[in-house]
């Protein structure tokens, strides 16, 4: 399996320690920092307003990039296990983000102002040491005690107290990076579906099938007795498989406000939102646990249209690791159309330089402490499309309705628009008729409708 090389480095482990005042969590922070200069980076000190519930919810990040519900032939566990989380600052906020080791599970933990009295002191993003001893540590943890909370220190004080650096070297597997950046794409096309008080989520979710093995999709339906599950497709439900998948929320219920639930309109994800004084918590899933987000192609639309390059380059310039960035506003600032700056926002996603909130339907700044250089090489289908406009392999047949023929790999695959979808006669398009994004032939033709050139057209 193509892997990507990447090392952790320390200055020192995380460790939730007893001090005169309290217990004080220090996360460790990575060197480099997001910018690839700065060196263990130092985001916040303060302390947490509830200790308690704020430990849980960092425990259900790690749960999550721990986490297998399935495994693939070829797949590489153990490389994958020692993912460590990623923490984003800036805006007064910090967000915790990690990916489960299947590729099928998003977890974001985001630490609003209320939640803490202290200070954002750095912005940007890098990961941080979650370890088996500080996490045992946070499951000790009360309110009573309170918590400080150190997110990085200067390494020279480090040192100088004698601690010694932590590195480790692991091997991400290019479908784990193709998640961590596909999932963005899902969450910016969801919708809120339905919401529920704290205890009303809890009970239902007491009523969930426990069984880890069944691949049988139940949709989740709102109603005013509650939600309830049924096996047949319903068009208010939420298309769930795997229902484990959501037991990493199951202990955190008690202490919600509420449950926020949102779903692509294709059903092949959805975000289950749990809200809390000061904090939330956003879990994302995939389809299915076997296929994961790493597949789904749904940023290869917007790659497509890297043409515009010049929009792409105005809106990058504007990411200061807002919390939140207004389309609105940066197409007002930049003197561009609002659709111009999302699909700059979505391809900018897709290269792992934003994340997307789907409570404040909005994209926020952060870096993810890749190396994402080589985006072609995650988006094979993108780098096939591009392969075949080089050849001259499309021919359009009509403008409109959209019509052509590609020639690939001997044959001639027909793509035709049909109630305004492109459709292809190829074997991909055959077996998921476009639930997992477009044909590297769909993409050659949009992109080739879309170009200023001339294109050869058949009366």
């Amino acid at each position: 399996m193509s892997a990507v090389a990447h090392a952790y480095r320390y200055a020192y482990a995380s460790a939730a320690g007893a001090e005169p005042a309290g217990p004080r969590l220090s996360l460790a922070t990575s060197s480099p920092g997001a910018d690839g200069t700065t060196a263990h980076p130092h985001f916040f000190e303060g302390r947490l307003l509830q200790p308690r519930l704020y430990a849980e919810l960092l425990s259900a990040v790690h749960l999550v990039v721990g986490s297998r519900f399935f495994t693939h032939a070829n797949s590489v566990a153990r490389a994958i296990m020692l993912a460590d989380p990623v923490v984003t600052a800036g805006g007064e906020l910090l967000r915790f983000e990690g990916f489960s080791t299947c590729c099928s599970c998003y977890v974001r933990v985001d630490l609003l102002p209320e939640s803490y009295d202290g200070q954002v002191i750095g912005k940007g993003t890098t990961n941080v040491d979650f370890n088996a001893p500080m996490r045992a540590a946070l499951a000790r943890l009360r309110d009573a005690d309170g918590l400080a909370l150190s997110v990085g220190r200067d390494a020279l004080t480090l040192q100088s107290g004698g601690h010694e650096v932590v590195e480790r070297k692991v091997a991400l597997p290019l479908r784990w990076l193709r998640g961590m950046v596909e999932v963005q794409s899902y969450l910016a096309g969801m919708r809120h579906r339905f919401e529920l008080k704290g205890l009303e989520a809890l009970r239902f979710f007491r009523t969930l099938p426990k069984a880890s093995t069944s691949r049988t999709p139940l949709w989740v339906v709102p109603s005013p007795k509650g939600p309830f599950t049924t096996t047949r497709p319903h068009p208010q439900g939420v298309r769930v498989t795997d229902t484990t998948r959501l037991r990493v929320l199951e202990a955190l219920l008690p202490k919600a406000q509420s449950l926020a639930v949102h779903a692509d309109e294709a059903q092949q994800a959805s975000a289950w939102v749990l809200n809390f004084p000061g904090a939330r918590l956003t879990l994302a899933l995939s389809a299915e646990p076997w296929r994961g987000f790493s597949g789904e192609g749904q940023a290869l639309r917007a790659l497509m249209r890297m043409d515009d390059e010049g929009a792409v380059s105005q809106v990058r310039a504007q990411l200061n690791w807002q919390p939140v960035l207004d389309t609105e506003a940066l197409a007002a600032t930049l003197g561009l159309a609002a659709s111009s700056v999302e699909d700059s926002l979505r391809i900018l996603g897709a290269s792992g330089l934003v994340g997307f909130d789907v409570t404040q339907g909005r994209y926020f700044h952060r870096v993810l402490p890749f190396d994402l250089s080589s985006i072609e090489d995650m988006h094979p289908r993108l780098a096939d499309a591009r392969e075949l406009m080089a050849q001259g392999a499309v021919r359009m047949v009509s403008a409109s309705p959209i019509a052509a023929e590609v020639q690939s790999g001997g044959t001639a695959h027909s793509v035709r628009e049909i109630d305004g979808e492109l459709r292809c006669t190829c074997p991909w398009y055959a077996k998921h008729q476009g639930e997992r994004g477009p044909c590297k032939h769909v993409l050659a033709v949009e992109a080739t409708a879309a170009s200023p050139a001339p294109t050869e057209s058949v009366p």
